[in-house]
C-alpha cells in the first residue's frame, strides 16, 4: 500500500522553483510527452488557481504565446505573460471574455477542473462528470481544427464513456498517469490531439 507523504520530491521541487504547487510537474510532463505547446501558441487553461499550470504554459508557449486561464478563484500571483478571469466556464460572458483576450481560436486547452470532495461517492462522481463535460464543451468552441486538449479524469463508473464523448470530437485521444500524481490516487489525464473543428 502506497503511503502518501505530503512533502514528497514534487512538492520540494515545486517550492525550489517557486511553484504554487506539485500539479505545475503534472501538466509539464504530459505536454513534454505528447509535444503538444509549440513556441506562439494561444492556450486556454480552466480550473487554472493557484497557478502551477499557468506558470508551465506561459513558459511553453514563449514571448509569442498567449495563456489565458479561468477559475473561480483568483489566482494571487499568476506568472507574468498570463491573463487570468475570474469566473464560471459556464458563464457565455466569461467565455466570451476569455476568447477575446486570448485573441484567436485557441491551439490547446487544458482543464485541471476537480469538484470539492463531499465523499459520497455518487454525489463526487456526478459532479466530476459535470465538470469534464463543461471543459469539453468550452474546448469545443475555442480550438481551432487540429488543436489538442488535456482534461483531468477520475477512475470511475462513467470512465469509457467520458473518454467516448471526447473521441466523438478528436481523432486521437488517449489517457495517461503522471508521475506527480500522488500514489494511490485516481487520478488520470486525457490527452486529446487532432480536434474534428
Amino acid at each position: 500500500m502506497a503511503t502518501y507523504e505530503p512533502h514528497d520530491k514534487f512538492y520540494r521541487k515545486a517550492r525550489a522553483r517557486g511553484l504554487p504547487s506539485r500539479a505545475a510537474f503534472k501538466i509539464e510532463e504530459i505536454i513534454a510527452r505528447n509535444r503538444l505547446v509549440a513556441s506562439d501558441a494561444r492556450i486556454a487553461d480552466l480550473g487554472c488557481a493557484p497557478g502551477g499550470w499557468l506558470a508551465i504554459l506561459v513558459a511553453a508557449a514563449g514571448a509569442g504565446g498567449r495563456v489565458v486561464g479561468v477559475d473561480l478563484a483568483q489566482v494571487r500571483n499568476p506568472p507574468a505573460g498570463a491573463i487570468t478571469i475570474v469566473g464560471d466556464i459556464l458563464d457565455p460572458i466569461v467565455a466570451a471574455r476569455a476568447r477575446s483576450a486570448l485573441g484567436g481560436p485557441a491551439d490547446l486547452v487544458t482543464s485541471d477542473l476537480a469538484p470539492k470532495l463531499t465523499g459520497i461517492a455518487a454525489r463526487d462522481e456526478a459532479r466530476s462528470r459535470e465538470l469534464i463535460d463543461s471543459a469539453l464543451g468550452f474546448a469545443i468552441t475555442m480550438l481551432k481544427p487540429g488543436a489538442a486538449m488535456v482534461a483531468k479524469l477520475f477512475m470511475g463508473a462513467q470512465f469509457k464513456d467520458i473518454v467516448d464523448s471526447f473521441k466523438r470530437h478528436f481523432g486521437n485521444v488517449e489517457v495517461t498517469r503522471t508521475k506527480a500524481s500522488r500514489p494511490g490516487s485516481s487520478e488520470l489525464y486525457i490527452v486529446a490531439r487532432e480536434f474534428r473543428g
